[in-house]
C-alpha cells in the first residue's frame, strides 16, 4: 500500500495515490493492494506509469481484468507536507499498453503510456509524401489524422521541398524531422507538443537545488561530439558557385575560450528566400540548430532528491548551486518518481548560452 506517513507530529504528513480507471475513482478499492508505483516524465518521449498491485481476491485476473487501451488518470495527493492542507500533483492521462500477472502471491503489473494506443501515431507504418511543406504543416496533418491536439512553441518553421514517409510511423517521422530542425517533440495526455528547448531554457527557474538537498549526485562533461561553430555550405545554381556560411557559439561546453572545432554541414536542398541575405539567414538558422543539438549534452547531471511538495516536471528549469564550476541553470530532461518512497531520480543538462 502506497501511503506515506512521515514526521513525528500528531498531524503527520501523508502521500497517497488517486487513481481514476475508465472514469471511475478506484483509489479506496485498491489502496491496501498497491505495492509499487513509478512515474517517468521525459522531455522528448511519452510518459509512462508502472503500477503493481496485489490481487488477493482474484479481481484483476477476473471481473476487473484490464484491457489494453484502458484509460488511467493518476494524481498524487500530499497532505500536510510542508504546511497544513492538501496539494495534488497531476501525473496525467495514461493508456494501458502492457499487462503482467505473476504469483504466488498473485500480483498484477500495469504499464500505461501517455498517448492513446488507438491513435496509431506510433504503431501504424505509413507511406506518404509532401511537397513544398513546413514542419508545422506536417505536424498538423498527422495530429488531425490521429485525433490529437497540437501545441507548437517554436519560431523556426523549417521548409522542405519534399518529405517522404517510407513505411515508418507518424511519430518516427516527426521525431526525425524535429531533430533536424532543433525542435523537441513530446506526447502527453492526448497532446502532441513541439517546442524549442532554447525558449524553455530562457524561462524563470522553478526550483533551487543544493548539494545538501541531494541523496546522491553526478556531473559529467562530454567532449565526444561538441563544437565551437558550424560551417554550412550549399551550391547556388543561380550564381553557379558554392556558398558557405559559419555560425559560432560563445563557448564550447566545458572548454576554455577559443578552443576551436567546427562542425561541417552540406545543405543539398533548395534554400528559400528571394535575396542572398534571406538565404544566408535561413542557412545560419539551420547551422545554429544543428550546433545546439550537438552541444546540448556537453554538461549533464543526475541526482536523487526526496519528494517535494512543489511538482517538478521535465522541461522545468532549476538552479543548481553549491557545486562549484557546475553551478548554474539546468533543464530537467527526465524525472522518475518512485512513490513507494516518494523519491525523485532526475536527469538534467546545463542550459546553453549563445545559441
Amino acid at each position: 500500500m502506497i501511503t506515506l506517513h512521515l514526521g513525528e507530529d500528531e498531524i503527520a504528513r501523508r502521500g497517497s495515490l488517486v487513481v481514476i480507471y475508465e472514469g471511475k475513482n478506484i483509489s479506496k478499492d485498491i489502496a491496501d493492494s498497491i505495492l509499487e508505483c513509478t512515474y517517468r516524465d521525459s522531455i522528448n518521449e511519452f510518459d509512462t506509469i508502472d503500477l503493481t498491485l496485489e490481487d488477493r481476491h482474484g479481481l484483476w485476473i477476473g471481473a476487473w481484468s484490464p484491457q489494453k487501451g484502458d484509460k488511467l488518470q493518476i494524481k498524487y495527493k500530499l497532505t500536510n507536507w510542508r504546511k497544513k492542507g492538501t496539494v495534488y500533483h497531476n501525473l496525467g492521462d495514461f493508456y494501458i499498453d502492457n499487462i503482467d500477472y505473476s504469483g504466488p502471491p498473485d500480483i498484477v503489473s500495469l504499464r500505461g503510456i501517455s498517448v492513446d494506443i488507438a491513435s496509431n501515431i506510433m504503431d501504424s507504418k505509413e507511406y506518404k509524401s509532401w511537397e513544398d511543406v513546413t514542419i508545422k504543416k506536417i505536424a498538423e496533418d498527422i495530429t488531425k489524422k490521429c485525433n490529437l491536439e497540437l501545441e507548437c512553441d517554436f519560431e523556426f518553421n523549417r521548409v522542405y521541398q519534399r518529405v517522404e514517409q517510407k513505411l515508418e510511423s507518424d511519430y518516427t517521422l516527426l521525431k526525425r524531422l524535429c531533430s533536424e530542425a532543433g525542435i523537441t517533440i513530446k506526447l502527453y495526455s492526448d497532446r502532441l507538443i513541439l517546442f524549442e528547448e532554447s525558449k524553455y531554457e530562457a524561462r524563470d527557474p522553478q526550483m533551487k537545488i543544493s548539494k545538501l538537498d541531494c541523496k546522491d549526485y553526478r556531473f559529467s562533461i562530454d567532449d565526444t561530439d561538441t563544437y565551437s561553430g558550424c560551417r554550412i555550405s550549399y551550391y547556388d545554381y543561380m550564381l553557379d558557385k558554392k556558398i558557405e556560411h559559419t555560425f559560432y557559439t560563445k563557448q564550447r561546453p566545458g572548454y576554455k575560450k577559443n578552443t576551436q572545432r567546427l562542425l561541417f554541414l552540406n545543405h543539398d536542398a533548395a534554400v528559400p528566400g528571394e535575396t542572398q541575405q534571406q538565404k544566408k539567414e535561413y542557412l545560419l538558422k539551420i547551422a545554429q540548430k544543428e550546433l545546439r543539438e550537438k552541444n546540448k549534452t556537453g554538461i549533464t547531471c543526475s541526482l536523487t532528491l526526496m519528494g517535494q511538495e512543489q511538482q517538478l516536471s521535465a522541461s522545468d528549469i532549476v538552479v543548481v548551486y553549491s557545486f562549484g564550476r557546475f553551478d548554474g541553470n539546468y533543464i530537467v530532461t527526465e524525472i522518475t518518481t518512485d512513490y513507494s518512497e516518494y523519491q525523485h531520480s532526475i536527469s538534467l543538462r546545463k542550459c546553453l548560452e549563445g545559441y
